[in-house]
């Protein structure tokens, strides 16, 4: 397999808590989704 980047749309796009109550909205969600995806491999 060659090469493969992983990348993670942690907030979406344009999306809010009342269309999507999993959204990560404040600075501590936001970490803890993106310490997840990059320990998933995510860049």
């Amino acid at each position: 397999m060659g090469k493969l980047i992983i990348t993670a749309a942690i907030c979406g796009a344009e999306v809010s808590k009342e269309k999507n109550p999993s959204i990560p909205y404040t600075i501590e969600e936001i970490g803890r989704e993106a310490e997840s995806a990059y320990s998933a491999g995510a860049s």
